[in-house]
């Protein structure tokens, strides 16, 4: 019986993931608060596309509230449906309280280097443009649990690149530091929604591969549908980091799929076709050369 509505992780399987995360974590601290003070920044290494990039980002990570309120509401301890799922998100509480101090660090550290560096000249106008951001609703709009972590595998991944990208072309050294720090964070974040992913395809095998699809097809990153300009925005964020590429989550989420059709031979065609079509609707396969 295809009862998607079970399509959840027993606590069993959530644990191990979740510990593996949280000791990792806690042996890769860096403090926000020991930046440089501003007249030690490089003066006039930074491009005005890259300060709009760093702005842009700070109100993406600054959102951070109104995540960790979408997964409280999704995964609450009183759930419902029964102790054993109660169990289960206690557990991922112990990765949502890690999670959400990471992405609220980024936040604050890059609303730090706004001020630092001059992007930003006035904290409190600053602050108030973050949280008229902030108090705006924010909804995945999927809401099978795989598919909110397939959506934050996908989010997770664009972010690193993103930051590892821009890095490289970053002049200005103190920003250089910070987007390195952001980027290794985003990397553990991501392994750990990749852990996640294994798990539901170990447990419930092709049965989740519909939903993952219907997040790969829908994919889009935070805020496009409440930011002003996003659309604008974000190709002038993107044209600041060579080689960062919207796509190429999807076509690393395509590549990790395709992994466990030799794991889960019995379902090689089932998981062949997800990730022919995660490819396909999102113009990812190679064009056919006419002659």
């Amino acid at each position: 019986m295809d009862n998607t509505a079970s399509l959840e992780l027993p606590v069993h399987l959530l644990r191990p993931i979740v510990t593996k995360f949280n000791m990792i974590a806690d042996s890769s601290n860096w403090n926000r608060f020991l930046s440089p003070p501003a007249e030690s920044l490089g003066e006039g290494l930074l491009s005005e596309g890259q300060k709009e990039a760093i702005a842009f980002c700070t109100i993406i990570e600054d959102h951070t509230p109104r995540y960790i309120e979408d997964y409280r509401r999704r995964f609450p301890i009183d759930a419902p449906s029964g102790i054993e799922r109660s169990l289960a998100n206690r557990e991922l509480f112990h990765f949502l309280v890690r999670w959400g101090l990471e992405e609220d660090r980024h936040a604050q550290a890059l609303s730090m280097y706004q001020i630092q560096s001059g992007i930003a000249r006035n904290l409190e106008e600053m602050e108030e443009e973050l949280i008229r951001e902030n108090i705006k609703d924010f909804d995945l709009g999927f809401s099978e649990p795989v598919q909110v972590f397939t959506y934050t595998f996908l989010q997770e991944k664009a972010t690193q690149i993103y930051y590892q990208s821009l890095a490289r072309v970053v002049r200005e050294p103190t920003l250089k530091m910070l987007l390195l720090n952001l980027a290794r964070d985003e990397s553990r974040h991501f392994s750990f929604f990749a852990d996640i992913l294994d798990a539901f395809i170990a447990h419930h095998g092709p049965r989740i591969l519909p939903l993952v699809v219907d997040v790969a097809v829908h994919y889009r990153m935070p805020l496009c549908s409440t930011l002003p300009d996003y659309a604008r925005r974000a190709v002038r964020m993107a044209r600041e980091a060579p080689g960062y590429s919207r796509k190429k989550p999807l076509e690393l989420l395509a590549g990790h799929l395709a992994g466990w059709s030799k794991k889960m031979p019995d379902w090689q065609k089932e998981i062949t076709d997800a990730v022919e079509e995660i490819l396909q609707k999102n113009n990812l396969l190679p064009r056919t050369r006419h002659i």
